[in-house]
């Protein structure tokens, strides 16, 4: 049984009106599957994409330029391989992202990764708490998928705690500071908030406790290695972090995305935070 987030079906790729690309910055591995049949399509077009691609410790790679952009990524944004022959020639990753599934006791737990600023706008357009359903449309709330996954939660538990204190923030910043950065502007945000002061009438829009939510629904499959406890407290203390870094930059929906580029997008960075927080 999959169960899906209230927004995930309404998701659709921004293409060329994105500012933050998916297609450059990243490594593009292509899957097994997709990367033979690039080596036998035929004409222009499997030539152009075999001149493209390169093996990295046994994984085809599309080779990015000089400038971490993918080779088929043109200047208007759009991506040549889709207009040339449509979305079947491309491989899994460029399909499904920032699609994802995980596997959580009997579900298949399923959203979009927020470093797509098209996945962070769908989560703060909704009002009210975040809800899911399944494949047959059935509305499901987090409490009672909790409950079905055999996790029993008080109410206050699946909200975003408010009342953060310079002592809170410090600690939030400390653990940030233990995960290996994805760019200097990330190291050079952290010592900013730092020295920021904390507005004390600042008030938490509603809105935060979807992004609370939504964090903790994405950590759930970490909860068998870590357990329930360092979960909520991961949860916590990201959406802590996301409401310091909005209230630096005024950008509720940038400080969500990169936030998600240093640590949903880092298995290890989210590694270093549960351990921390265990």
């Amino acid at each position: 049984m999959t169960i899906y987030p209230d927004f995930y079906k309404d998701f659709q790729c921004k293409a060329d009106k994105c500012q933050h690309t998916c297609c450059a910055g990243w490594e593009i591995d292509i899957d097994e599957k997709t990367a033979g049949k690039y080596q036998t399509l035929p004409g222009a077009l499997g030539d152009t994409i075999r001149e493209n691609i390169i093996a990295v410790a046994g994984t085809w790679q599309f080779r990015l330029r000089a400038d971490d952009r993918c080779p088929f990524l043109r200047q208007d944004g759009l991506c040549e391989l889709i207009r040339t022959a449509g979305e079947s020639v491309l491989c899994d990753i460029c399909t499904n992202h920032p699609r994802f599934f995980v596997t959580v006791g009997p579900y298949e737990l399923a959203g979009v990764g927020l470093s797509c600023e098209k996945s962070c706008e769908l989560l703060l357009a909704g009002s009210g708490p975040l809800s899911f359903h399944d494949e047959d449309g059935t509305k499901v709330t987090l409490s009672s998928l909790l409950q079905q996954l055999g996790l029993q939660l008080p109410a206050e538990d699946l909200c975003y705690q408010r009342g953060l204190t310079r002592e809170d923030a410090a600690f939030v910043l400390d653990c940030l500071q233990q995960t290996e950065p994805i760019d200097a502007a990330w190291t050079a945000q952290l010592a900013q908030l730092r020295e920021m002061q904390l507005a004390a009438d600042a008030g938490v829009p509603q809105v935060f406790d979807r992004i609370y939510q939504y964090i903790l629904y994405r950590a759930l499959e970490h909860v068998p290695v870590h357990g329930m406890g360092a979960v909520l407290s991961y949860a916590q203390l990201n959406t802590d972090f996301i409401y310091l870094a909005a209230q630096l930059t005024g950008q509720l929906d940038e400080s969500i995305r990169r936030w998600s580029e240093q640590i949903e997008y880092s298995t290890e960075n989210v590694r270093i935070l549960l351990e921390s927080l265990a």
